[in-house]
């Protein structure tokens, strides 16, 4: 393939998508032949840090601006963002002439591994596989029919936690249970530090007396107790990337891949820091799509069925 040809293929796979319902407003611009340059604004800060670790990635340029419901929850935004993500990778591919087709991606962060392998077969199948560190090492699997996640997510309880932060409307369906432990720590933490405090000079006998310990638990029980706003971003920070592995990729990265029309299969290997973790779900799938969108120089269809 000349260098001209090689242009003009680079030219013809880029484009503007759109997508607008009553729920969200989303607005693309995807070049797959690009420099990994970006501009992100979905109104959901850390699923920005994860599309821009896409975009660079993958080398895309990604121009996104979208807008959604996350009043509500954040599912809409993110599972339409990957309609429109999938859609314009399907579109720019083509009729798939001359690209490797087959793609994979073997990427670690910190402590964390994930390895994503990507065909561009023309039919959609997904796989996200994790090994769940905080449930007997189970594993857990999500594609089309099975959803085997940790029974906490599907708990449903407002708890009064309406009045803590505005930020924790967006998670409490999702997380309720995880984020009453949390503060629980939190609380007991806290209640013994001022405890301490304020009898240093009997600091063992307060720990182990019967007594003293009632009195932390009903400290403990008093609705009226309040945390610091810096404890509960604390908090409120740890669960975001924890619900956002364990529920949202798989809502975005399905979406992707039912309207990419690729097979897509995400195998979280380890890892304990679900940033880490998520990061590189986000990177590993950059990679494995990028790779397969590659040009091999080659002007046929690599199957033998002559079509995808």
């Amino acid at each position: 393939m000349t260098k001209d040809e090689q242009l003009k293929n680079k030219e013809l796979r880029k484009d503007t998508f759109q997508r607008k319902t009553k729920e969200t407003d989303i607005e693309l611009y995807l070049n797959i032949d690009g420099n990994g340059e970006y501009i992100i604004d979905t109104g959901i800060p850390f699923f920005n840090h994860m599309l821009e670790q896409l975009a660079k990635h993958s080398n895309f340029d990604v121009n996104l601006r979208a807008k959604g419901d996350t009043e509500i929850d954040l599912h809409h935004l993110i599972e339409d963002t990957g309609i429109v993500i999938g859609q314009a990778i399907n579109k720019l591919a083509g009729d798939k002439k001359g690209i490797k087709r087959y793609g994979f991606a073997s990427v670690p962060m910190d402590e964390s591994l994930v390895q994503t392998t990507v065909d561009f077969s023309g039919r959609s199948y997904f796989i996200y596989h994790y090994y769940n560190n905080d449930d007997n090492n189970k594993s857990g699997c999500v594609n089309y029919n099975i959803k085997n996640k940790k029974a906490q997510l599907s708990i449903y309880n407002n708890n009064g936690f309406d009045d803590l932060s505005n930020g924790f409307n967006l998670f409490k369906r999702k997380s309720t249970a995880r984020l009453i432990n949390k503060l629980n720590k939190l609380i007991n933490r806290q209640n013994m530090s001022d405890a301490s405090s304020k009898h240093s000079t009997q600091k063992t006998n307060l720990i182990n007396n019967s007594d003293s310990m009632r009195s932390v638990k009903s400290i403990n029980d008093d609705k009226k107790l309040k945390l610091g706003l810096f404890d509960l971003e604390l908090v409120y920070n740890e669960l975001v990337a924890e619900i956002f592995f364990y529920d949202y990729v798989a809502i975005f990265f399905e979406a992707l891949c039912k309207n990419a029309l690729i097979n897509l299969h995400i195998n979280v290997m380890y890892g304990n820091n679900y940033h880490h973790i998520t990061e590189a779900v986000f990177k590993s799938c950059a990679r494995s799509i990028s790779d397969a969108l590659s040009k091999t120089g080659r002007n046929d269809i690599l199957s033998t069925k002559g079509i995808i």
